[in-house]
């Protein structure tokens, strides 16, 4: 007779059995080591690389505090370009600058600076530019002077916007020509006409004065300073002044450039 041993059937376990077995199984393995030189280098770099992280910091905060309460946080020297009818001097006062400003705060709002200088009427435009740590350089652009005009035997500068210096000279500029004749309404409209004349022009025009000349209230006489006469009409003078030099150049004596009407030119009487 033959014995069969009985096969058990496989218990089936708990969710928690289950975990249970697989954390001894886990337990059982074999541990690796860790290498010990390794793991103390690693150690050290990340120890430098924090104490860097908070020491940098505190010394650029240090500097900076010593940066700030150094002679080079303020302003030193104070310079002024692109000045020929404005004082240095003025344009300096102007500014507002002073040697306990600190130079931080101006190149964080240099338009504080340059907006006080532009309120002068001589003044177009104006730029700060910082050097060397602690100078101050302010660069500026003036309003074109166009000639003078006679009060009280004082010779005043007249600009192209119109504006008339309030402080008169002895002794005038000869690059410039003289206004006469003028009205005070008439004035900052010939101004602005002369203004857009040829620089080489304007600079040789010696005396414009309203001569209103054959019943034209508009007419103007400019004396030059090569000894020839314009006549012209205030109204197109912008427009044909520009044929004078080559009337002049066809010519070789002085005499009268009609360009009231015209273009023509007669020549002086001897």
């Amino acid at each position: 007779m033959a014995w069969f041993k009985r096969q058990e059937k496989p218990v089936k376990q708990t969710p928690w059995e289950q975990y249970q077995a697989q954390t001894k199984a886990q337990s059982k393995r074999p541990k690796v080591k860790a290498n010990l030189p390794n793991l103390t280098a690693l150690r050290r770099n990340q120890l430098r690389r924090n104490l860097w992280l908070v020491v940098t910091p505190i010394v650029l905060l240090l500097a900076f505090f010593g940066y700030m309460v150094s002679p080079l946080a303020k302003v030193d020297l104070v310079t002024v370009t692109g000045t020929e009818i404005t004082p240095d001097q003025t344009i300096i006062d102007a500014s507002h600058l002073a040697k306990s400003d600190l130079i931080l705060g101006l190149l964080m709002n240099p338009g504080k600076v340059t907006t006080r200088i532009e309120k002068l009427p001589e003044i177009k435009a104006a730029k700060l530019q910082v050097s060397d740590w602690h100078n101050v350089t302010l660069h500026v652009t003036e309003y074109t002077p166009v000639g003078y005009v006679v009060r009280h035997n004082q010779y005043h500068l007249v600009l192209e916007t119109g504006y008339i210096e309030a402080k008169g000279q002895t002794n005038p500029n000869s690059n410039y020509p003289i206004f006469t004749g003028f009205t005070k309404k008439e004035l900052p409209k010939i101004i602005k006409i002369v203004a857009k004349f040829p620089k080489a022009i304007r600079q040789d025009i010696a005396e414009i004065k309203a001569t209103r000349g054959d019943a034209n209230p508009y007419q103007i006489t400019l004396n030059m300073g090569d000894g020839n006469k314009i006549i012209a009409d205030s109204r197109t003078i912008a427009k044909k002044i520009q044929y004078y030099p080559s009337i002049v150049a066809q010519v070789k004596t002085t005499g009268t450039v009609d360009l009231e009407v015209g273009a023509f030119f007669s020549p002086a009487k001897k």
